[in-house]
């Protein structure tokens, strides 16, 4: 047994906890990259939405691939759970700025986050091995 992955998968609490905290640094570090990659461009604010969609599904499928390694066992499950969560913070958060206007946009955004995370989550999980027997 791997003492690494054993500390992480122990206890489904702490290990939501940890991927949640991951899929936001995820989020986090790669909006600072599309920002520095939208400054970069002749017109930043034309190509937000599109450079903003293409964060949030990257980093659902960072998220997605994280969680189920973590997991293990359930892992798909698990990553949609955690999925769930984060757009669920990411909802608040916007309910919060927009003074509770959220557009269909957002919606939909939320959305194939779910979907990309679980998704990649179910191609990221680990195959079990067949064990070749020797004839």
């Amino acid at each position: 047994m791997q003492k690494g992955r054993r500390a992480l998968g122990d206890s489904t609490p702490r290990s939501f906890l940890i991927c949640l905290g991951l899929s936001g640094g995820v989020i986090v570090l790669l909006s600072v990259v599309g920002a520095l990659v939208a400054s970069g461009l002749d017109d930043p604010t034309g190509n937000l939405g599109l450079i903003s969609l293409a964060v949030m599904l990257i980093s659902a499928a960072i998220t997605g691939i994280i969680c189920t390694r973590i997991k293990g066992d359930g892992g798909v499950g698990f990553s949609a759970l955690v999925a769930l969560a984060v757009v669920l913070i990411m909802l608040l958060i916007n309910v919060i700025i927009c003074a509770g206007k959220v557009s269909l946009g957002a919606f939909m955004n939320y959305i194939c986050f779910i979907g990309v995370a679980v998704g990649s989550a179910f191609l990221g999980k680990k195959r079990e091995r067949r064990s070749h027997r020797k004839h």
